[in-house]
């Protein structure tokens, strides 16, 4: 069939497509993985723990039993409808079992298959995203589009409003696994519950960072120039499980928005003023050194930047093995780039 994104994922999962014999979910953001795989099983099955609607089996099960997947996917349910075979770590086996079902085309029960970080060239990605009778559906660290609509959707089913500067905050500390930014909304809600909002005192109350430092402290540095705190934070962060494409998303995020502050202060405007005005607003304790970015920076040098860390995510979605490596690089060139603005300039 083809490799999924955007809309057509939605669509896959709540109703996937009958001719689809197998879907395989991969990525490094393990929480989305399960989160997508939970949602297609549940839409065909009805639940994820009917064992007369729902098969579970391991790689390790399958290197044991090579043929055991070709006949729970052949077999018929004593309940009438379409079973799933549900596959974990899915690897070097499951390939091995799969690749003669999907060789041959037959109707039979949906394979569902979870899989880690698979390189571009991977064969068991090239097989699914080259069949016929197959999807790939690609898991990366939610960006700030998808963070954004998390937060609204989980404020909504909870029956809460957030502060913008709240909202703010809270998509800074989102996003390196699904999963946990589901836990951290559903404790936020639990907390706010009964009041109908959430403020930034919330935020900060509930959903502590498990770094020391917060992305924000990260571009802060990087678009300062302050080259050895943007390498200790990223150290950090990496160490707190932060992914490195998370990091990359809120500095391009950042980039944009000290590209329309820039055009502001090209217009005429002071750039405390600035600063102090933009919406949503930034922390006082931030301004001092969003002016100094400013003053760092030209609108050449943000597009510049914004082309890099594009680049950067490309280059980590291609080849994602050395992902930190390219996000490291690509945070220090910028961090120089400041630094020798400001060196020159003052």
């Amino acid at each position: 069939m083809a490799t999924l994104s955007g809309a057509a994922i939605d669509r896959f999962l709540h109703k996937p497509d009958p001719a689809v014999l197998a879907a395989l979910i991969h990525g490094p953001d393990s929480g989305g993985v399960r989160e997508r795989a939970s949602a297609i099983v549940r839409a065909v099955a009805g639940s994820l723990d009917d064992a007369f609607a729902v098969v579970r089996l391991s790689d390790e099960v399958l290197a044991g039993d090579p043929a055991r997947l070709a006949d729970e996917q052949a077999s018929l349910s004593l309940m009438g409808g379409r079973r799933v075979i549900w596959i974990t770590e899915a690897g070097g086996a499951f390939l091995k079992a799969v690749t003669p079902i999907l060789a041959g085309s037959r109707p039979g029960n949906l394979i569902v298959a979870e899989a880690g970080n698979l390189q571009k060239k991977s064969p068991l990605r090239t097989l699914f995203e080259s069949s016929g009778s197959a999807v790939a559906i690609a898991c990366y660290a939610d960006g700030a589009r998808e963070i954004d609509a998390l937060i609204a959707a989980e404020m909504r089913a909870a029956k809460l409003s957030i502060d913008d500067d709240a909202r703010e905050h809270l998509g800074g500390l989102l996003g390196a696994d699904r999963a946990l930014s589901r836990q951290e909304l559903a404790k936020l809600a639990t907390y706010a519950h009964g009041t109908g909002r959430v403020t930034l005192a919330d935020v900060e109350a509930v959903c502590g960072d498990a770094a020391e430092h917060t992305l924000d402290d990260l571009v802060d540095a990087v678009f300062e120039g302050d080259l050895e705190t943007a390498d200790s934070v990223y150290q950090t962060l990496l160490e707190s499980g932060t992914a490195p494409d998370r990091m990359i998303a809120v500095a391009n995020q950042h980039a944009a928005r000290l590209a329309s502050m820039r055009i502001q202060a090209d217009g005429g405007r002071r750039s405390e003023d600035v600063v102090r005005g933009i919406r949503p607003p930034i922390f006082f304790s931030r301004q001092a050194g969003m002016v100094r970015q400013l003053g760092a920076w030209d609108l050449e040098g943000l597009a510049a930047a914004g082309n890099a860390l594009g680049a950067a995510t490309r280059q980590m979605r291609g080849e994602p093995g050395p992902a930190e490596a390219i996000a490291h690089r690509c945070l220090l060139a910028l961090a120089r780039r400041a630094r020798g603005t400001r060196l020159r300039f003052g």
